[in-house]
C-alpha cells in the first residue's frame, strides 16, 4: 500500500473539521426554530384568552355592594347571576373603609342603572359551600334592606339584603325575644287576682241579702197587686207582675252562669299550660337555630374538603403531565407504621 502523503491528511482532517461545524450549526438553528415555535404557541394562546376575556366583559361596569355579614366562601372571580344566569365576577374582596362592613367590588356586564334597579344577595350552591352573588330587581313597595354607609364608595352602589340563612337566625332570635319579653309570672297573678275578687263577690253577703230583698218586694208585689186588682186594669197589673219576676230570673240566671264559667275556666290550670306550651316552642326554636348553624358549618367544611381534593387533583395531573413515567417509576409511599416511627 502507497503511503499516505502529510498533504492528504490535513484535508480529512480539514474535512472533519468542517463536518462538526455544519452539525453543531444545525443543531443550533433546531433550538431557535423551537424556542420560537414555543414562543409563538405561548403568545398566541395568551392572546386568545386576552380576546376572550376581553369579549366576555365587553361593555361591563363596576359596581360595588356592602354586606354586614359573613362572606365565608366568596372569592375573587366568583360568579355574579341574575336569576340563574352568570352576568359578571368578583374582582375584589376587601373590609369597607369604617372597618364595619365587607366591601365586594364586581364587573356586571349588564343594561340599565343596576344601582337603582337590583339588589344583591349572598347565595350558597348546594352543599358545596360555593357562594356567589344573586342579583334580582327591586319588588315594589319592598323594605330597604341593605346597610347603611357613612362615607364615599368608589363605584357606583348595588344595594344588598340579607342571605337566607342570616333572615332565618335573625327571626329565631325575634321570636326567642318576644317570648322572653311575655310576663307570663304576671299574666297568672292577675288571672289569680281576678278568680279571687269574683269568689269574694260570689261569696258576699250583700249581695244574698240583695237577692232575698228582690224576691220579697217580688212577693209584696204580687200581693199589692191583688189587694189593687179591684182599682187597676188586669193589663198593668200583669205587666208589674210580668216585670218582677223577669227581674228575680234574669238575676239567679246571671249568678247560675257566672257559677258555671268560674268552673269551666280553671284559668290557673290553662295559665300553666300555656306557659309549659311557650317553653317547650322556645326550647325547640332554639334547637331548630343550633341545628341550621351546625348544618351550615358543615356545608362549608365540605365545601372546603372539595376544593382541597380538586387542588390535589389538578396537582396529581400536573405532575403527571410533566413525568408520566413517574406513575409507573416512581416509588411507593412508605408504610403508615414506618411514617409514624420517622414522624413524617
Amino acid at each position: 500500500m502507497t503511503p499516505a502523503t502529510p498533504g492528504c491528511r490535513s484535508s480529512s482532517t480539514g474535512g472533519r473539521g468542517t463536518e462538526r461545524k455544519g452539525f453543531m450549526s444545525t443543531q443550533a438553528s433546531n433550538l431557535k426554530v423551537g424556542l420560537f415555535v414555543i414562543l409563538g404557541l405561548v403568545l398566541g394562546v395568551g392572546a386568545v384568552a386576552w380576546l376572550g376575556a376581553s369579549q366576555y366583559l365587553k361593555g361591563a361596569k363596576t359596581y360595588v355592594t356592602f354586606f354586614n355579614e359573613s362572606v365565608l366562601g366568596l372569592q375573587n372571580d366568583s360568579t355574579v347571576k341574575y336569576r340563574g344566569v352568570d352576568v359578571g365576577r368578583v374582582k375584589a374582596i376587601r373590609v369597607a373603609p369604617d372597618y364595619r362592613l365587607i366591601e365586594v367590588v364586581m364587573a356586571v356586564e349588564f343594561e340599565g342603572d343596576l344601582s337603582k334597579e337590583m339588589v344583591a344577595q349572598l347565595t350558597s350552591a348546594g352543599i358545596t359551600g360555593i357562594t356567589f352573588i344573586e342579583l334580582d330587581r327591586k319588588k315594589p313597595g319592598a323594605a330597604e334592606e341593605s346597610p347603611g354607609i357613612d362615607f364615599v364608595a368608589e363605584y357606583p352602589i348595588i344595594p344588598s339584603r340579607p342571605s337566607e340563612l342570616t333572615r332565618i337566625v335573625s327571626t329565631l332570635d325575634r321570636v326567642m325575644s318576644q317570648f322572653r319579653d311575655i310576663d307570663f309570672k304576671g299574666m297568672g297573678q292577675k288571672v289569680d287576682q281576678t278568680l279571687t275578687s269574683l269568689q269574694k263577690l260570689m261569696g258576699d253577703q250583700r249581695l244574698q241579702r240583695a237577692m232575698s230583698q228582690l224576691e220579697a218586694a217580688t212577693a209584696a208585689t204580687e200581693k199589692l197587686a191583688a189587694r189593687l186588682n179591684l182599682r187597676l186594669s188586669d193589663q198593668t197589673v200583669q205587666e208589674l207582675v210580668d216585670n218582677s219576676r223577669a227581674a228575680v230570673a234574669a238575676g239567679r240566671g246571671m249568678l247560675a252562669e257566672l257559677e258555671r264559667e268560674l268552673k269551666a275556666m280553671k284559668l290557673a290550670q290553662t295559665t300553666a299550660r300555656a306557659s309549659q306550651l311557650f317553653s317547650d316552642l322556645e326550647q325547640r326554636s332554639r334547637q331548630m337555630g343550633a341545628q341550621a348553624q351546625q348544618l351550615a358549618l358543615q356545608a362549608q367544611s365540605i365545601g372546603r374538603n372539595l376544593e382541597q381534593a380538586s387542588a390535589n387533583l389538578r396537582d396529581l395531573m400536573g405532575r403527571l403531565q410533566q413525568n408520566p413515567s413517574a406513575l409507573i417509576f416512581s416509588q411507593p409511599p412508605p408504610p403508615r407504621r414506618e411514617r409514624a416511627a420517622t414522624g413524617k
